[in-house]
């Protein structure tokens, strides 16, 4: 498999139209087993090329065909819009007829090219081998297309997924602080439930009181199948807010929890109530880690609290 990942990486970059469903099936060579470290070059930025070109296409339509539908993004319809949008090719110069193609063949295409990106986004040293301006022009241009497509939208959450990020955790009612480190962690909620593992335990041993997560609530936030269902819920233990005072909402991403003085802070603070979520990641391949390094000194925590803003609290489950 990981030789015919090598064998179809070279070819992406030149591929469009149903000819993207190359890298489909290399995303399914590696969902196999093979490794995808030889797509790192050249997956993400054919990717990108194909959201920010999708994006281009109503404006480009709107010109070639005012006051017209666009099609529908099937391969019946690419005949239509490839003749349409060739229309606005110059003669001599740029965009040519190949430009225009290629621009009208992304509103078919774009969604292969996620589906292979998803695949292989989920592990850890893909990600560490993709440079961090390609990330920033993934999570760019699928925010311009994520209100038409699912999988842009994940592929937004992938590109800010934080690996090996320093994470400091502080309870100000019990006073005491936790250095983390983190990786492969998809959304806040899957946060919430391995910070709850993490540090719910005997305060003899430096952890915090409360009642522990369900056990199957952790496997679903892991490894096991992500989903729970309606009878068994992920019920949060604690809110969050960073240490500028912001609620971090339970629907964010860990790159949402602003830094202070270059460290990404989470203050606990009582649940106020139950929250659930009937499910335990986002996204099913991708392995997180959540370490707890070290328990604070009791002068550590008291430098980060002084530090740390009081909470905005202005979410529905704050107290009066």
């Amino acid at each position: 498999m990981t030789a015919a990942v090598e064998a179809l990486a070279p070819l992406l970059p030149g591929l469009a139209g149903d000819f993207a469903q190359t890298a489909v099936l290399a995303g399914a060579c590696v969902e196999w087993g093979g490794s995808p470290m030889a797509l790192a070059g050249v997956l993400p930025k054919r990717a990108s090329e194909a959201m920010m070109l999708n994006d281009l296409v109503p404006g480009c339509w709107a010109e070639a065909a005012p006051g017209r539908p666009l099609p529908e993004p099937v391969s019946a319809s690419t005949k239509q819009l490839v003749q349409a949008l060739v229309t606005l090719a110059r003669p001599q110069g740029r965009p040519d007829k190949g430009d225009m193609t290629r621009i009208a063949m992304s509103w078919f295409d774009m969604e292969d090219w996620l589906k292979a990106l998803i695949t292989v986004l989920g592990d850890g040293s893909f990600r560490a081998a993709v440079p961090a301006a390609v990330m920033a022009e993934l999570r760019e241009r699928a925010a311009a297309v994520c209100g038409r497509s699912q999988l842009a939208a994940w592929v937004g959450q992938l590109a800010a997924v934080l690996d090996n990020e320093r994470l400091v955790v502080l309870d100000p009612h019990a006073r005491r602080g936790y250095a983390l480190t983190m990786s492969g962690v998809g959304d806040n909620f899957q946060l919430h439930i391995l910070l709850a593992d993490r540090l719910i335990g005997d305060p003899g041993r430096g952890l915090l009181s409360g009642v522990r997560p369900d056990r199957s609530w952790v496997e679903a936030a892991t490894g096991a199948d992500p989903q729970l269902g309606p009878e068994n819920p992920a019920i949060r233990r604690f809110r969050l807010f960073d240490g500028h005072g912001a609620y971090v909402y339970p629907e964010g991403v860990p790159a949402d929890i602003e830094p202070l003085d270059g460290t990404r802070v989470l203050v606990l603070h009582p649940a106020n109530g139950e929250l659930g979520m009937g499910i335990g990641r986002v996204f099913r391949d991708m392995p997180p880690a959540l370490v707890v390094d070290r328990v604070l000194e009791s002068h550590e925590v008291d430098s980060w609290l002084s530090r740390i803003a009081p909470a905005v609290q202005k979410d529905f489950m704050a107290t009066e």
